[in-house]
């Protein structure tokens, strides 16, 4: 829950910065690397929503609150004289990043406008787990299968971003990629993760 409170603050500063220039509005992209790496079976997007602080001399804060599908199987099996066994470990998780971004803009004047950013990211993934394993022997077979339930610690990340900003009036379209390096990652998920996203402002 702390995230959630992490960006409802951020968005309340946003929304007092005096003298200063607020732009709300979504964000979503599709992940240029795998998520879970071997068998990735999560959804090939992510989602959410953005908030943008314009600051003097061309700087901007950015924050976003990102959900994406993750999951991915496993099989093992092995046998010993009669007696055999196949089993299937199926996660899917529910994955929220909140990637707080310092931004610089070029070329302020014009309609188009490159920008590269740096920051931190946070994540948290819950995730379910279906265990299933069929014994095979002379007697006949059986099936047991069990479920856990659980969440992951409190991810922390470094990110890059590099992109440019179409804007006409209030809204703003912001096509970009985005890199971020995982520290002490959960065992679902990859320590390096690329992204193309698009964002839309107001």
């Amino acid at each position: 829950m702390r995230n959630y409170f992490l960006f409802t603050a951020l968005v309340a500063v946003a929304n007092i910065a005096s003298g200063q220039t607020v732009s709300v509005g979504a964000i979503g992209g599709v992940p240029i690397t795998d998520t879970t790496g071997t068998d990735d079976q999560s959804r090939p997007y992510i989602v959410g929503g953005s908030v943008e602080v314009k600051l003097p001399a061309g700087f901007a804060l950015e924050a976003d609150a990102l959900y994406r599908r993750v999951g991915t199987t496993g099989y093992f099996g092995y046998a010993d004289g009669t007696v055999s066994a196949f089993s299937t470990v199926r996660e899917r998780g529910n994955a929220w990043e909140f990637p707080l971004l310092g931004k610089y803009y070029f070329r302020r004047t014009s309609a188009w406008q490159p920008f590269v950013g740096t920051g931190f990211a946070f994540r948290t993934t819950g995730l379910n787990e279906t265990f299933s394993t069929s014994t095979f022997n002379p007697a006949g077979s059986t099936t047991t299968i069990s479920q856990t339930s659980s969440r992951t610690p409190l991810e922390v990340g470094a990110t890059v971003a590099v992109g440019v900003r179409f804007h006409y009036k209030r809204v703003a379209i912001l096509p970009q990629f985005r890199y971020t390096r995982w520290g002490d990652t959960n065992f679902i998920t990859r320590n390096n993760e690329t992204l193309f996203l698009l964002g839309v402002t107001f």
